[in-house]
């Protein structure tokens, strides 16, 4: 095997498990939509069925990093990049430290907050933005191996959503700041609101790394 060959194979295995990791970060952003649905409800067992989904998603990312740094250290020197991989890969891992602090913030939330339409149409606003943001990382992520034009396409589109993101966040905020009938309220709906954009913002991070990698390929 020559060594384009060998850096070839080795890109393909370590791209694979960094594949893998984006999917469960997909998954996991996916059941905070359910989560606060389940609160609106007053549906306690389902927020805590979802929190523990959360909770074995980050596993599963842990056990794909460690996976991915033997991948690394088994090529070598194969890779030029592989820098570039582990920051890739441990950005998107810290998309999941978010996820847990809004999955934790929502469940916190009274009932009657989530019930609010205002605070719940905003929430649910900025948690859709949030996945489609993510699912376009992990569409970027999983072109990187196929088409690497498409990757940084797709990662200039997460930028997009996270541009958008920030407008409606200053906006619930705001609106959250005037409305809210006691403190313990504005705390809460405003914590909720801060970890999505926190989340939105290592999401575009991830996509940068995504954009590096592209460029490697």
């Amino acid at each position: 095997m020559s060594g384009q060959e060998g850096e070839i194979q080795a890109r393909r295995r370590v791209v694979v498990v960094l594949q893998d990791e984006m999917r469960r970060v997909l998954d996991a952003t996916r059941v905070l939509l359910d989560e606060f649905n389940a609160l609106g409800k007053g549906e306690k067992n389902e927020v805590s069925a979802a929190l523990e989904k959360v909770k074995r998603a980050e596993e599963d990312v842990m056990t794909l990093r460690t996976a991915l740094i033997r991948e690394l250290s088994q090529v070598g020197t194969l890779l030029v990049n592989r820098e570039d991989i582990m920051r890739g890969a441990f950005a998107v891992e810290d998309i999941f430290g978010h996820i847990n602090g809004v999955a934790f913030k929502m469940s916190q939330l009274q009932k009657g907050s989530a019930k609010n339409k205002r605070y719940r149409d905003s929430v649910l606003q900025l948690l859709g933005l949030l996945i489609d943001g993510i699912s376009k990382l992990n569409d970027s992520i999983r072109a990187l191996s196929i088409n690497p034009d498409q990757s940084m396409q797709m990662a200039a589109q997460v930028q997009q959503v996270e541009s958008s993101m920030d407008t409606d966040y200053r906006e619930a905020v705001a609106m959250v700041m005037r409305t809210a009938t006691n403190v313990k309220e504005l705390i809460t709906v405003k914590d909720v609101l801060e970890s999505i954009e926190n989340c939105a913002d290592v999401m575009l991070v991830a996509a940068n790394a995504s954009t590096i990698l592209a460029m490697g390929m």
